[in-house]
């Protein structure tokens, strides 16, 4: 198990989007709306279509690229590509294909033979459908880089298109301790519920959101006044937050990891002499 990572302060909108082809009326800028529902859609599924690249308009320090509420299937790839030049011909940092999906992420003792995906161990492509879970790309260092690179391989998608909903791209945050045991991880149902005056009920019913609530026990002076507090100072309760628990276990990507904002605010406690502690909640962003 690997120690949580948290991600704040979405370079994306900052940038400056181009490069393959995407549908006029859904166009690549809407990756820099926080709507995630409101997608970029391409105009075919061809590699050459199906890739943009974003300039940060300066070297920034990003950890982690993220796409948030895509339509990539479950054999579909990724690579990303970043370089200090707009051309890309000698990268400094590029990723090999990465399955979008991985496998392992049911168990082959819980799928029937027939299915699609029994050999893959991937989820089915009607289970794929109901998760908006990001497609994340945690860097094992930081880089500093103005120019940025996504390309999707998915040429067979059934869809005949890619689309995305969000990009988020920032610095990543991993403290030295993970958090304290008795984390909990669930959804909130805010769907309205009216009763009749004969008791029958009736229900105006919504999406429901997972949160995830831990704390922090072991955080160092600079952990705690350095990222923990800058947290709440930059992200407040409405800046998005990429939150994922445990980046070792890459099959449960789509249950444990997403893109949410901060329900409430909570103080560094001081615990001992450099030794602090802080909780947080996170809600996901639907």
């Amino acid at each position: 198990m690997a120690n949580i990572t948290l991600a704040w302060q979405n370079r994306t909108d900052e940038g400056t989007l181009s490069n393959g082809s995407w549908l006029s009326t859904l166009p690549l800028t809407n990756l820099q709306d926080r709507t995630v529902q409101k997608v970029a859609r391409s105009t075919n599924a061809n590699l050459t279509s199906t890739k943009f690249d974003i300039d940060l308009a300066s070297a920034r320090s990003i950890g982690v690229v993220a796409l948030v509420v895509h339509n990539v299937s479950v054999v579909g790839k990724i690579r990303i590509t970043g370089d200090d030049a707009s051309d890309f011909l000698t990268p400094v940092y590029q990723t090999a294909w990465i399955d979008c999906w991985p496998s392992g992420q049911i168990p082959q003792s819980l799928l029937e033979w027939e299915e699609d995906n029994f050999w893959l161990g991937t989820l089915s492509s009607n289970a794929r459908a109901g998760y908006q879970s990001p497609f994340i790309h945690l860097l094992p260092t930081a880089q500093v880089l103005r120019y940025w690179r996504v390309e999707i391989d998915d040429t067979a998608n059934s869809d005949g298109y890619l689309q995305v909903g969000r990009l988020f791209m920032s610095a990543a945050w991993t403290p030295t301790l993970n958090y304290t045991l008795g984390a909990t991880l669930g959804y909130t149902d805010q769907s309205p519920v009216d009763t009749s005056l004969s008791g029958a009920e009736f229900f105006d019913v919504r999406s429901r959101a997972r949160e995830f609530d831990l704390a922090l026990d072991g955080l160092t002076d600079s952990e705690a006044y350095d990222y923990a507090l800058q947290i709440q100072r930059l992200a407040g309760t409405t800046g998005e937050v990429l939150v994922i628990p445990d980046s070792a276990d890459t099959t449960r990507v789509a249950i444990r990891s997403y893109l949410g904002r901060l329900v409430g605010l909570s103080p560094v406690e001081q615990v001992q002499q450099n030794r602090h502690r802080v909780g947080f909640r996170l809600r996901e962003l639907l």
